[in-house]
């Protein structure tokens, strides 16, 4: 065999995408679990550079049994919807084991890469953040997908979870497209004589409507809401709306709706400074600290799968923002505490609009058997195949037709997680021109870099030290610098 070594520039920050993740659903940050434990290594925030060794790999033989390691992030709920996908395809394929890596989906799954690949260990599917997919491309350690499209193995895909390295091959697919949505307690909604929300794009509530019935919704331990005499924010038991986290796609979808953005849909213009775009962001940062409607949060990924359940549970929250992953927890809120909730499309500013993730899935190059782990992959990414994730909600189909063709549509929402609300908020969203904004990370190669500065200053506008402007600013030059490269 040819062996050739390569160097692996890794970024070993935090930089990872849930889209589906978050902390386990006991709140714990645990250990990786694993037939063969990976190892860790501690978040640093200098770049590491690791050898790793690259080998031109034969095919398997005919009939030779064959072990697959896949490297993935997971809560309780999620770990053993994929272990069932897993067994059912060893069941399916006499001769293969899949042998599992779990890590938390808490950005964990970043160093453990790094950590593998500089012993010369990595799996042979995993996922991946996003902003780091074009890295380990540009690096040279991953499979190029495009023959298997193009010949049919794996299908075509939908091209906003399509991620692309420097040189136009695809490099990795989001296992789902995920959209961000509002869930809310029904049940408070009734107490306060409030109308729900619509799941319809286009009867979404305008942006001063919104607020105003958070405010209802919020209320301290005297029984006053926000602008009423006496009102005490240090003593709300009940906030009107509140959000998992400030990651990047909970706030950024507000640019997008106030009529900014943060990157053209193409790539080639920065528009985060625009006037709208500030703005937008502003709307969601004065919820926390003018509005008073919201508790406090950072912009660190503390935590995405699992929030929404024990939020309607809580009944401290009237309604929470969060992405479409949570429908497979969140019906433990009927389920354990008889809480009646519902699914919303988010409130509009000039348009109504909401952000789409989805965490990629990359095959490394380093694989012994190629055909098998394509063969695997492919079977991961294949809607009809995973009908029973889809089912939960935990993943949504990230083929178009899914969301156009009637038989299609019916295999996903049959199950209990994705009710009649979410079905018809997912498909308004998916079906209506320009109403769902790309996350950048998909398509801008510079995108780590530019969330390092941005993070760096973010938190001070969710705290109300400083508006999204005063905060921005000082490093807009940085962030254009790296977004030019």
């Amino acid at each position: 065999m040819k062996r050739k070594m390569i160097a692996l520039l890794l970024a070993c920050t935090l930089s990872l995408t849930v889209c589906g993740c978050g902390e386990q659903a006991d709140g714990s940050q645990n250990a990786p679990e694993s037939t063969d434990t990976a190892s860790q290594q501690d978040n640093s925030d200098s770049e590491a550079e690791t050898t790793v060794e690259v080998t031109e790999q034969d095919e398997a033989s005919d009939g030779e049994d064959v072990t697959i390691k896949f490297l993935y992030y997971a809560d309780d709920t999620q770990k053993a919807i994929i272990e069932s996908a897993c067994a059912a395809y060893e069941e399916s394929h006499p001769g293969i084991t899949i042998e599992q890596t779990v890590v938390p989906a808490d950005g964990s799954i970043t160093t453990t890469i790094a950590t593998l690949a500089s012993s010369n260990d990595l799996p042979d599917i995993s996922y991946m953040a996003e902003a780091d997919v074009i890295k380990y491309a540009d690096a040279g350690v991953l499979y190029s997908l495009d023959d298997a499209i193009a010949d049919g193995t794996i299908g075509e895909k939908l091209d906003s979870v399509t991620i692309r390295g420097l040189d136009g091959k695809t490099y990795g697919i989001g296992l789902s497209n995920q959209l961000i949505f509002m869930y809310y307690n029904k049940d408070i909604f009734d107490e306060y004589n409030i109308e729900y929300p619509s799941t319809l794009v286009e009867e979404a509530w305008e942006w001063d409507e919104f607020v105003d019935i958070a405010k209802k919704l919020t209320v301290d331990a005297g029984g006053n809401h926000p602008g009423d005499a006496g009102f005490d924010a240090s003593q709300i038991e009940q906030y009107g709306v509140a959000f998992n986290s400030m990651y990047q796609f909970q706030y950024m979808w507000a640019a997008y709706a106030n009529g900014g953005g943060i990157v053209s849909a193409d790539g080639t213009e920065l528009l985060w400074d625009k006037t709208e775009s500030i703005e937008g962001i502003q709307k969601i940062a004065d919820l926390f600290n003018v509005d008073q409607v919201a508790p406090a949060t950072t912009s660190s990924l503390v935590s995405s799968i699992g929030s929404a359940d024990k939020a309607m549970i809580s009944g401290d929250v009237a309604m929470y923002i969060n992405g479409s992953w949570d429908l497979s927890n969140v019906i433990n809120a009927n389920k354990e505490a008889g809480v009646n909730y519902g699914v919303a499309v988010l409130p509009k500013m000039q348009k109504a609009m909401t952000m789409n993730c989805g965490g990629p899935a990359v095959m490394f190059n380093t694989t012994q058997h190629p055909k098998e782990v394509l063969e695997f992959y492919s079977y991961m990414m294949d809607p009809e195949r995973v009908v029973d994730i889809l089912k939960t909600g935990a993943w949504l189909p990230n083929e178009a037709a899914w969301y156009t063709d009637e038989d299609k549509i019916a295999l996903w929402t049959s199950g209990e997680n994705v009710t009649e609300e979410a079905k018809e908020v997912i498909l308004s969203y998916t079906n209506t021109e320009g109403a769902i904004a790309q996350w950048p990370v998909y398509y801008v190669p510079g995108w780590g870099d530019m969330m390092s500065i941005s993070d760096s200053v973010m938190d001070s506008v969710w705290n109300g030290s400083s508006t999204v402007e005063s905060a921005l600013s000082p490093v807009m030059d940085e962030i254009k610098s790296e977004f030019a490269r």
